[in-house]
């Protein structure tokens, strides 16, 4: 029991924060843990387009040992009760000062505690405690424009240790138009990493909203356009351009006769059907041929438009449009086969992903089951 008590003291420090003052910053609400081998915490803030965050933060350790696991377990039903692990009680003082500073009314709610344990391919299980909330007025919303500044100058997150990342999104439809201090890109969002001390402003960041169409996208619709356009009037000048189609027969004294069909070509009159002008069967040979040409490349358009989009999305993205693909599940197998990527890649992605609580993974035997939070349950 050895190994529990020092799990549960090393939530214990992972919750401790320093007190927060309403005039000048004293501590950080990062947290801290002497065990950065075993433990990392993340912070992630999604924030909205109205100005909202929904906020997660994540505590993972690695067991390595059965009677860690039990630990775990333990130390999971007295946080997920509130008695240890992050606390909420921090981000609630931290949202008092920054209104007080912003003159905006500001809140946190609908506040939620969950864990989970997963396992890694080489079987190392992996406990994670993730505290949500979200926090009203988080950011400052202008037109067209969401601006993280003003809620951090109370000083109130002053730096990260090592183990500790802190990760903004944009809102949906947004994106990062400029930041300080210097971070990196993830999924989107941006992301620092400890260790690292921030100055009393804190992060700063705007977000602004995506220009539209991508430019590959727009120019597969001109092409669509025009080569529809060019089938029209194709079709029109060979067979209703000139109003009719002359057609030549013969009466019955075997005299041959013209006669101007006003009937559509797809009902010929009796007698029309072995006279007409091989001019105009010539033009509309040429019509449907360049038509069939022009058609073929805009498929290979848009085909290329589709690869280039999936492209420029991040592998996390991947991941989730190809779950929603196949009915919101997958082995990690599959995953692999599809993504093409390898097994290692794959793994480190999905772990990360399942942190963050974008997906969840459930050992099933040798294989490993990966949903989407919101499937479905078989």
């Amino acid at each position: 029991m050895r190994h529990a008590a020092l799990l549960v003291l090393a939530v214990v420090l992972l919750a401790s924060v320093a007190p927060l003052a309403a005039v000048a910053p004293v501590g950080t609400v990062a947290a801290q843990s002497d065990n950065t081998e075993t433990t990392n915490a993340v912070l992630g803030a999604h924030v909205q387009s109205d100005g909202d965050a929904r906020w997660q933060v994540s505590i993972r350790y690695v067991l390595n040992e059965s009677a860690e696991r039990d630990g775990f377990e333990q130390v999971a039903s007295e946080f997920e009760a509130g008695d240890v692990g992050p606390s909420v009680t921090v981000f609630r003082t931290a949202a008092d000062v920054a209104a007080a500073r912003t003159n905006r009314s500001m809140e946190i709610t609908d506040v939620t505690r969950r864990h989970d344990v997963t396992q890694r391919d080489d079987g190392t299980a992996v406990g994670t405690l993730t505290l949500a909330f979200t926090w009203t007025s988080f950011a400052n919303v202008t037109e067209g424009r969401v601006v993280v500044d003003d809620v951090f100058t109370s000083g109130w997150l002053g730096g990260l240790d090592a183990g500790q990342t802190l990760r903004v999104y944009p809102p949906e439809s947004y994106q990062a138009e400029s930041w300080q201090p210097s971070a990196q890109r993830a999924d989107g969002a941006l992301m620092w990493r400890g260790p690292q001390t921030f100055t009393d402003d804190g992060p700063q960041m705007v977000f602004v909203r995506d220009a539209g169409l991508p430019w590959y996208l727009v120019g597969g619709l001109v092409v669509l356009a025009l080569v529809v356009g060019v089938l029209g009037a194709y079709v029109w000048r060979g067979f209703g351009g000139r109003g009719s189609l002359e057609v030549r027969g013969r009466n019955g004294d075997g005299t041959e006769e013209t006669v101007a069909s006003t009937e559509s070509p797809s009902e010929p009159t009796a007698g029309a059907t072995d006279a007409v002008d091989g001019t105009e069967t010539t033009t509309t040979a040429e019509a449907v041929s360049e038509a069939s040409e022009a058609a073929g490349e805009t498929t290979a358009a848009e085909s290329a438009a589709d690869e280039e989009s999936a492209e420029l999305l991040s592998d996390e993205e991947r991941v989730e449009r190809l779950l929603r693909e196949n009915g919101g599940r997958m082995k990690q197998g599959d995953i692999v086969t599809e993504t093409k990527w390898s097994d290692a890649k794959v793994s480190q992605l999905l772990s990360s992903m399942a942190e963050e609580g974008r997906v969840e993974k459930l050992r099933i035997g040798r294989e490993n089951l990966i949903s989407l939070p919101d499937a479905e349950e078989s």
